[in-house]
Order: C-alpha cells, then structure tokens, then sequence
C-alpha cells in the first residue's frame, strides 16, 4: 500500500481469503453491478476493499493544494477545477487522524473509526489492500441498515462521464438515493424488506419515501423515538457542512442503523454503544458530535434544531447514523458543499415530519 509523505503511515498486515469472513450486514458497495466483498476479521473489524488511486487528477494541478479563503479573488468558479484532497479514501482516513483543525476533529467524530490498513491475499495470490474500520452494527442482533448516498452529482474531476449523467432516479430531485436497505420486523424478527443498489436505481421518490417509511417502523410504538435519534445526529452533520469551508464530498454516503431487538413495545432509553459515546442521541440538549446544531434559514421549512425533551425510560434503543464513503474528496476553495448539503436537508425534513423536533 502506497502513502503520501503528508499524512502517517499505517500498519499493513497480511490476511488469506481463511481469516476473514465476509460481512453479513452490508447493503451497499457495488461498482459496476458488482457487490464489492467487506469482510470482518476475528477481532470484530471491518475489511473494506480500497480502491487505490481513486482520484486521477490527484498531484496533477496545483503542488500545494490547500484551500483558499472565501473572499479570495483567485477563487475557482467551478467543481471542474477543484483539487482532490488525497488520491484515495486511505490517505483521507490518515490524514483525519492527524490532523489537529476543528474541523477535522467534528468530522472525526462523525465518521467510523479508523484502524489503519491490512491487505487480504485472495485465490489466485493478489494481495488486495482493505481499509479496517470499526463496525457499526457491533452487538446488534437484528441489525436494520440504511446507505444514503449523497449530492445531485456524483461528479468529480476526471470522471467528465458523471457531469451531467444521473445513476439514481431520485438524485436530482431529492439530492440523495438510497443504495441499500435491509430492515427486520420488530416483533416476529423477519426481513420486511432487502433492497440492492440495482433495485435502488429504479426507484421513485415515491418508492424512496415508502423505503425510509419502512425503516422507520411506524407500527411501532418506539418509532417516534427513533426517528428523533436520526434526526438529531444528522443535524450534527448538517452543522458540520454549515461550519466547515475546507471539503467537498463527492459520492459519500450516510450509513443509518439501529437493532430491531431492541425496539420494545414501551419507551426506550436512547444511549451510546458500549466504546463509542458518539453514538449517543441526546448529550445534555448537546449533539452527539458535542455540537449545539443551529441550522440557518432555508426556503420553505425550516430545519430543526436539536432538543433535550426525550423523557423515556425501559429498555435501550442505541441509533447510529454516519457518514461512509470518502474516496473522492475535494478541496472546497472556501465554499460551502451545496451538492451534499441539499440532499442533507432534504433527508432531515423526511425524519423530522412526525418527529417535529422545534428550533
């Protein structure tokens, strides 16, 4: 595995194809038809298959691409001139865990955790570098999952190809899709539904909405309350995009799950999985990123804010909501990342329509 002397290097182990296991809750990573394999080693991490140089105009524009200021007047005019972060989702990874920016340490905290890297040898003797992250739905029995992806465009420098070409039905229109979607009954523990991202591309947004509407598991009397733990972490992404001027995220994902076992017929005490305390759903009216979200103004609803009104008592619903996906990353040139934030909103109002969270 290749490293670019700015960010630090990470420990390569090698695995055979015996080791690991394939992962059985994933949904989403296809490319080109084909479901790439994540797998899951013995201590419990996951093995996510990198794809190694990911960003072709990586290192080919300027030497020193760090962003601009807003008020800058060399400001670019268009994504087609932006410069990629790092050449691939590794090197983004590195760079997270070194870097000592605010925003950067938000966005730490909203993403899965990072344990470097491993290459796994397959059948015919390729060494095939993985990334290794914790696994999100640790300890749940039934695990329901949702992959989002995120932006009207998928587009980034290189792949001219994706400019103007929609893979999703709802891309445009929402500015997300859904790419996988897996969700179990609450009470029998049976597979309501199972959707791949060839199914995905089809769907409507009537079909996306009926989808989302399903993982919320409205016969439920915890649905309410799961829906509020959804939503309140996605504000705290949502005032990270506010805040931050540094990165735009291109074909990045956001990954929801919670465990149907734990969906009682009573009232659930909403708390963070055992070693990760950023999956909490209520901090003391505080985000789970340790944020106070204040969404700015917008055209026809507003946005929520985060409360601290969750009075519930019983058994415990652990909700986690990140974002996935960051191979291809650019550098904003001050700018906000309107592509991921549009989707973003959109995504919060559907959560949000029978919570009704209050600014």
């Amino acid at each position: 595995v290749s490293h670019h002397p700015r960010f630090s290097l990470t420990c390569v182990y090698f695995y055979t194809m015996s080791d690991p296991t394939p992962y059985r809750h994933q949904v989403g990573g296809w490319h080109k038809g084909i479901q790439s394999c994540v797998l899951k080693d013995k201590e419990g991490l996951i093995l996510k298959p990198l794809k190694l140089n990911a960003n072709p105009t990586y290192g080919q524009k300027d030497s020193n691409p760090m962003p601009r200021s807003s008020t800058s007047d060399s400001r670019k005019d268009s994504d087609e001139e932006l410069n990629p972060v790092c050449k691939d989702e590794l090197e983004f990874y590195q760079h997270l865990q070194t870097s000592s920016s605010q925003e950067d340490v938000m966005l730490k905290s909203l993403v899965p955790r990072f344990f470097g890297s491993r290459e796994v040898v397959v059948e015919d003797g390729t060494a095939v570098p993985h990334l290794v992250l914790g696994d999100l739905a640790a300890g749940f029995q039934l695990p329901c999952v949702v992959d989002i992806k995120m932006g009207r465009t998928f587009y980034y420098p290189g792949k001219e190809q994706y400019k103007n070409k929609v893979k999703y039905a709802t891309q445009r229109e929402l500015g997300f899709c859904l790419t996988g979607l897996r969700v179990f009954h609450h009470k029998n523990g049976h597979l309501i539904t199972e959707l791949r991202p060839d199914a995905c591309k089809r769907l409507t947004v009537t079909q996306v909405f009926e989808g989302l509407e399903m993982f919320c598991q409205s016969d439920s009397s915890s649905s309410i309350d799961l829906q509020k733990a959804v939503v309140t972490q996605l504000l705290c992404i949502h005032d990270w995009f506010l805040k931050q001027r540094t990165y735009k995220i291109r074909c990045g994902s956001i990954l929801i799950l919670y465990d149907a076992n734990q969906l009682g017929n009573g009232q659930q005490t909403l708390q963070t999985a055992t070693g990760d305390p950023l999956t909490a759903v209520v901090n003391g009216g505080l985000g789970v990123c340790g944020c106070t979200p204040k969404p700015q103004p917008m055209t026809g609803d507003p946005l929520p804010a985060a409360n601290s009104d969750l009075e519930m008592c019983g058994h415990t619903l652990t909700v986690t909501v990140k974002m996935i996906d960051f191979a291809h990353v650019l550098y904003s040139d001050g700018e906000r990342d309107e592509n991921y934030i549009f989707g973003l909103e959109n995504l919060i109002k559907f959560f949000n329509k029978r919570v009704n969270i209050k600014r």
